[in-house]
């Protein structure tokens, strides 16, 4: 009976079946013990496809999502920039981000934002060089300003048709300029009034103010008070350097530049700047040439603290256009 005791428990047997029960035993833990490893080896998978399929589901690369996540950094960057007075370091600090913003734009050229943010430290930066034997260099640096401006502006594609078009219907292809396109229209008219500033003496140059007053036109209809009434500024320096024989009106330049000054209360500083610069030397007014020079460089940093640095430069570029007087007069 003993023996029958045993062999029913099984204990008693070393053969088959004891050999059967320790590898189902042995399976039965080791399933136990790797399951969990299993569980999370698959949700690691899952995690990555997820990862790396969404770029795929929403059409965007995973360089193009790199690019929308440095966007919010790009506007706190420039928004510090511009509330700094510390143009040495601006202008050390401008070219590297230049080429950030150029490998950006190469990964996603028809991302807007960065076309105007590139297009705004263009003519930021070209506006620190004062020297007349920089004006190539400043004049290189506003052409490319212009190009990026102008490829934000090229995305409605019929404005883009009637850019190279006879005036006429260059002109009716402004009116295809909408609110949204204000921007890109300005950081355009702003670079490019800056490479007719810097070449008065060129015909070919003087040509090509007709059609940029008729893009200002349309962005005024638009609103004439961005960026602290620039298109007014534009429009103003435009009037007072523009030849008579070609439309130069100096009482339509001071209207303007009086638009401006209300826009921000004097407190943009290059509405002042502009106003000695081409109205008073238009006019030949020294005293009123000198009085604004002088306002400008008596006003604090703190005037404007969101364009402190923009304020600091014209400072800079007031107290040399002083020095010049009795030679423009």
């Amino acid at each position: 009976m003993f023996l029958d005791v045993m062999k029913q428990s099984r204990l008693f047997w070393v053969g088959p079946s004891i050999e059967r029960e320790s590898a189902e035993t042995r399976e039965s833990r080791e399933t136990t013990m790797t399951e969990p490893k299993n569980i999370a080896r698959r949700s690691a998978m899952w995690i990555a496809a997820g990862l790396l399929g969404f770029p795929l589901l929403s059409g965007c690369s995973p360089s193009k999502l790199a690019v929308g996540a440095m966007v919010p950094i790009l506007e706190n960057t420039k928004a510090a920039a511009f509330a700094s007075n510390d143009i040495r370091t601006f202008i050390a600090a401008t070219p590297s981000n230049l080429f950030l913003l150029e490998g950006l734009i190469k990964t996603e050229p028809n991302n807007r934002y960065l076309r105007l943010s590139a297009s705004m430290l263009y003519f930021s930066y070209a506006f620190t060089f004062d020297d007349p034997a920089d004006a190539d260099y400043a004049t290189m640096l506003y052409k490319k300003g212009l190009e990026h401006a102008r490829a934000s502006l090229f995305h409605d594609k019929k404005i883009k048709s009637a850019w190279d078009k006879p005036y006429d219907e260059f002109a009716a292809g402004t009116k295809l300029i909408m609110a949204d396109d204000l921007e890109a229209a300005v950081w355009t008219m702003a670079n490019w009034s800056q490479i007719i500033g810097l070449h008065l003496d060129s015909t070919q140059v003087l040509t090509e103010i007709p059609r940029l007053v008729a893009l200002l036109e349309r962005a005024i209809e638009i609103d004439g008070t961005y960026f602290e009434g620039l298109p007014l500024i534009l429009m103003g320096s435009l009037h007072a350097f523009r030849p008579p024989m070609m439309g130069g009106d100096p009482e339509a330049s001071r209207a303007s530049f009086e638009k401006a000054f209300d826009v921000s209360d004097g407190k943009f500083l290059l509405a002042s700047y502009l106003y000695a610069k081409f109205y008073c030397y238009r006019v030949q007014d020294a005293d009123e040439f000198e009085s604004r020079l002088r306002y400008v460089l008596d006003q604090p940093d703190t005037i404007l603290p969101e364009y402190r640095l923009l304020n600091a430069l014209v400072k800079q570029k007031a107290a040399n256009l002083l020095k010049e007087k009795d030679e423009l007069f």
